[in-house]
């Protein structure tokens, strides 16, 4: 990007900056929307004005500081009893540390090491401000998927089946916490379609017929759990059955099955 170019994009934020502010404060003097929007523009705004696309590692920690401000600045004027803005920090400070560390950050050491970091902030956070729900399990949840991709980002299937369980393990947890409803079951049997196309994704017989098995299985557990004294799991299993029987004569016989010509 050449100069000019950026000169122009860095003034035309600017511009548009001075526009929603003063926008904000004659048209709509007690609210402070403007400081939100701004936001989005402060940062295009920093890149344009440092040449992002060479120096990424200041912009990075121009950026984050410049979130963490705009954040502040929100946090006191809209809710000064109560400084939430602490719970961005950890995040704020992962994106400069991520970037700065550059090929370091794809080893696992530092993903564990750095996931582990992040976890922790935010049990502290938790601990400290909000005892009354345990928030840190969704943090945590999340973070994890940083070492988990870096570990297993060239075995798909493997990573397929970590996932599914850390996600089976999610939803218990939060199911368990939340409500005496039991609702994990039904992202839980979607999650299970993605090992088993990663798996059996070139073998359609083989699909459709375990696919078939669990989705009749769901059904069924689904039937014992809402309305056990309604058998209705019936009618979706006998239109499933069809799957795996059209796949067998459609598929599986033209390509295994010689056929005789008269």
């Amino acid at each position: 990007m050449d100069k000019s170019t950026r000169s122009f994009l860095f003034f035309s934020c600017a511009l548009t900056i001075a526009f929603l502010i003063a926008l904000n404060f004659l048209v709509f003097p007690g609210q402070n929307w403007s400081l939100y929007s701004s936001l989005l523009l402060l940062l295009p705004l920093v890149y344009f004005l440092i040449d992002g696309s060479r120096h990424y590692k200041t912009y990075s920690v121009i950026g984050s500081l410049v979130v963490f401000a705009v954040l502040s600045a929100a946090n006191l004027i809209e809710s000064p009893d109560y400084l939430w803005v602490l719970f961005a920090i950890p995040a704020l400070a992962a994106w400069p540390l991520v970037i700065i560390m550059g090929k370091k950050a794809a080893k696992f050491s530092y993903a564990f090491s750095g996931a582990v970091l992040l976890i922790l902030c935010y049990v502290v956070l938790n601990l400290i401000f909000e005892p009354r729900f345990p928030f840190s399990i969704f943090t945590t949840f999340t973070i994890m998927w940083w070492p988990l991709s870096v570990a297993l980002a060239k075995f798909s299937r493997a990573f397929s089946l970590v996932g599914t369980a850390w996600m089976t393990l999610f939803f218990i947890i939060v199911n368990i916490i939340t409500t005496p409803v039991i609702w994990w079951i039904y992202p839980v049997f979607a999650l299970l379609f993605w090992p088993l196309s990663m798996f059996l994704a070139r073998y359609p017989l083989s699909y459709a017929i375990l696919s078939t098995l669990i989705l009749s299985s769901f059904f069924i557990i689904v039937n014992l759990i809402t309305s056990r004294d309604t058998i209705w799991a019936v009618y979706p299993i006998f239109g499933l059955l069809w799957w795996p029987l059209s796949i067998y004569f459609f598929v599986y016989r033209r390509k295994h099955v010689k056929r005789k010509y008269i």
